[in-house]
């Protein structure tokens, strides 16, 4: 008995030491192979850019543009100067024929014009309070509405519009797909997803997903193996 554990833990050793890893792989052109091995490691932490880029490039290996341009964007997500994975999109988008959201290539928590003119009267505004608490000047007093009137504004905008950006789900169609009038692969064809379509998920039920297209806004039922949610990152 403790000589079958004893060759079972051997065997376990081995394979863990000897296991072939994704780039030695796709060297190979065992692209399904590293395809897998790299799966691995992006199922175990998909915020890593690297993991993504290279899923993008063995996608592309095995004919899957749309889950190349899938895995491209998802590691821009969270690597936004990631200059080849921006490169290889590009190059994809352009041979699809797809049209890449501006949201989807804008920061999620950039510091935009809206917020700068936020901290700019709040402190602003702070400075005015200062000043009256040392000399107090009804022209300072008549300062403080506007200053804090701007920055009112110019915060619930800026919650608005951030709020407005995250609530929008996106998602790849990995491969060309029919869209369904409802969540039934019975019910009547209304449209195409094309391959690497954006789209915006509306709602679910079950394992069907309504989409609506991007470039077309036409809306209809897919399965869910057939598209890929876009995780926002820190873009």
């Amino acid at each position: 008995m403790m000589k079958k554990i004893i060759s079972a833990l051997v065997i376990l050793i081995s394979s863990a030491l000897f296991a072939e890893d994704g780039f030695s792989l796709y060297i190979k052109k065992d692209y399904q192979g590293a395809y897998n091995a790299f799966y691995s490691k992006f199922a175990e932490n998909s915020a890593d850019p690297l993991y993504s880029y290279n899923l993008g490039v063995t996608s592309e290996a095995l004919g899957k543009k749309g889950e190349a341009l899938y895995f491209y964007l998802q590691a821009l997500q969270n690597a936004p100067d990631f200059a080849e994975a921006k490169n290889n999109l590009g190059i994809i988008v352009s041979d699809l024929g797809i049209t890449m959201p501006t949201a989807l290539t804008t920061p999620v928590f950039a510091v935009d014009a809206l917020l700068v003119i936020f901290f700019i009267s709040l402190y602003a505004f702070a400075l005015l309070i200062v000043l009256i608490c040392f000399k107090s000047d009804w022209r300072l007093k008549i300062m403080l509405l506007p200053v804090f009137l701007v920055m009112c504004v110019s915060a619930s905008l800026y919650y608005m519009n951030y709020n407005e950006n995250l609530k929008e789900n996106w998602a790849v169609a990995i491969k060309g797909e029919v869209l369904r009038s409802g969540p039934d692969s019975s019910l009547s064809e209304i449209g195409r997803l094309k391959e690497g379509e954006i789209i915006n998920v509306v709602s679910s039920s079950g394992s069907w997903y309504k989409v609506k297209g991007f470039q077309d806004n036409v809306e209809g039922w897919v399965e869910l193996g057939s598209i890929r949610a876009v995780k926002r990152g820190t873009l």
